[in-house]
């Protein structure tokens, strides 16, 4: 006597694969899920890009909302978004917005800006992607809010514009005006 089960694999496999893919169509892929979210940002001391001799901590960080932007001068998308963080960065008040010259050389980063535009405050270096590594950055460009506190509240991978500051990061900085913490 044959079994008849076998022949079900074929079409529940297909069943499965189907449904499966389905459903990454329907998601972002520039939105990352927040393993990290409410935890602690990484502790680091790294040199400032622009004075090699100041370093910055995750200390100094606290008591400030910080944007930190994971970019590199070797990243054709970190140049195309440099625009919209020097207009996103000119409305920010009380609020430390960051970069992190992630795996790049020193001079071609300062180049970089000097072509591009320096959005940033303060850049901080990380050749070897020692902090980027530690954050759990997928690529350049990232962008992570990081609350008074040090906890990280967003994270964004890719090309951040105008549009997207404003659906994803000020309702959190708003949030952050009258709680005191996003």
């Amino acid at each position: 006597m044959k079994q008849r089960w076998p022949w079900l694999i074929v079409p529940l496999l297909g069943l499965i694969l189907g449904i499966v893919l389905y459903s990454g169509l329907s998601r972002d892929p520039h939105r990352i899920e927040l393993a990290e979210q409410n935890l602690p940002f990484p502790a680091f001391s790294l040199s400032e890009l622009e004075q090699p001799t100041q370093k910055l901590t995750r200390e100094q960080l606290l008591g400030k909302v910080t944007v930190i932007n994971v970019w590199a001068s070797w990243c054709p998308s970190c140049q195309q978004e440099m625009a919209a963080l020097a207009q996103i960065s000119s409305r920010l008040h009380g609020v430390q917005f960051y970069g992190l010259n992630y795996r790049d050389s020193r001079q071609a980063a300062l180049n970089t800006l000097q072509r591009y535009g320096n959005p940033y405050q303060k850049s901080l270096y990380d050749p070897q992607g020692t902090l980027a590594l530690a954050m759990g950055v997928y690529g350049t460009p990232e962008t992570w809010l990081i609350d008074a506190n040090g906890l990280i509240r967003q994270r964004y991978a890719g090309v951040m514009t105008q549009e997207i500051w404003q659906q994803q990061f000020m309702p959190l900085l708003a949030q952050s005006a009258t709680t005191g913490a996003p």
